[in-house]
């Protein structure tokens, strides 16, 4: 029993008198000088300048011009042109859009891109029939797409009607309800006769 007390105290011993030694050599080390002033720093940056006034006051008049053409072309579409050519000017809208913005309103609207990117290409092969989608589609991703919010839209279009005082089209929306009682009557039309 002795023996493993003693051993125990020979063990911290030996592990202070290493950390009492190292010390001393650390302490006993000569000191470099670094003449601040001889040396140079290169910082790299990846993040983009702040703009200056002049060019996001041209971006912004750029993205109002682009929101004015689009009130236009959304006016002299047929009043039975469903959601397809809706979706594709509001998609060729934020492209133009994302290209004139930087920072945080970038991200915003880089995601409104990426929500019309998905529609178009989960709808526009069923010519925008939910119908279709749903029997012979990605009915789940459909169902995201119009039941859930598109991320970033609400805020970008928020700021484009108070900065250019034009309403860009909100996104093809189903509540979530009316789309599950769609799927059921498709998919399974005997259980209403019940």
């Amino acid at each position: 029993m002795w023996w493993t007390e003693l051993r125990s105290l020979l063990a911290v011993a030996l592990v202070l008198g290493g950390i009492a030694f190292a010390w001393t050599r650390i302490e006993n080390r000569p000191v470099k000088v670094i003449d601040l002033a001889s040396t140079t720093t290169t910082t790299i940056t990846t993040t983009e300048p702040p703009p200056t006034t002049v060019d996001q006051d041209a971006r912004n008049a750029a993205i109002c011009d682009h929101a004015r053409a689009l009130a236009e072309d959304l006016v002299a579409l047929p009043g039975d042109a469903g959601p397809g050519p809706v979706a594709r000017l509001a998609l060729d809208f934020w492209r133009r859009v994302e290209a004139l913005s930087v920072g945080g309103a970038r991200a915003e609207v880089t995601a409104v891109v990426r929500y019309y990117e998905d529609y178009l290409e989960t709808a526009a092969p069923f010519d925008f029939s939910t119908t279709k989608i749903i029997l012979e589609g990605d009915k789940e991703k459909l169902q995201q797409l119009l039941t859930r919010p598109a991320p970033g839209l609400d805020e970008s279009r928020q700021l484009i009607g108070l900065f250019c005082g034009v309403d860009p089209p909100n996104k093809p929306s189903m509540g979530a309800t009316a789309f599950d009682d769609l799927e059921d009557r498709l998919l399974d039309p005997d259980d209403e006769d019940e």
